[in-house]
């Protein structure tokens, strides 16, 4: 085996100031779908915090009475409140497919005391367990148990 290559081995010749250009964005940046689906994900923060925001009138109006509880639930019947929660669930969706459908498969442990399974598998599981509790909620919701 040879032995350890020389620190000066592969510098140059005569002392200078390195070439390198400034760094800068690639023009096609903005168009890379993986980076418009890293926004997008990034995006659903600003629906999460203005659905907090709903939250937080209901739990003010509930707090000063039924005149205002009720009054509050009417506004839910508002065109854009019901376009609002639309907007929430697809954006809702969208994070649960993009978290549990594409990064979970990819960071299964390796090496431990179970197999790794396929990600056709993975993603099997992780949506028919969120199928499962999703209807189970759905029907509390409704009223059909409890």
């Amino acid at each position: 085996m040879a032995g350890a290559a020389h620190p000066e081995a592969m510098a140059p010749l005569k002392k200078g100031a390195t070439r390198t250009a400034p760094p800068q964005t690639p023009a096609s940046w903005w168009g890379a779908p993986r980076v418009r689906t890293y926004l997008l994900f990034g995006a659903t923060g600003i629906v999460y915090l203005l659905a907090g925001g709903v939250v937080w009138h209901l739990a003010w109006a509930l707090g000063k009475g039924p005149d205002a509880w009720a009054t509050a639930l009417r506004g839910l019947s508002n065109p854009l409140y019901i376009l609002f929660h639309l907007v929430t669930l697809v954006s809702l969706i969208f994070v649960g497919v993009r978290a549990f459908g594409t990064m979970m498969p990819k960071m299964q442990p390796r090496g431990g005391p179970l197999p790794v399974l396929a990600p056709g598998v993975v993603k099997a599981v992780i949506f028919g367990a969120w199928a499962a509790i999703t209807c189970l909620l759905a029907t509390i919701l409704a009223g059909g148990i409890f």
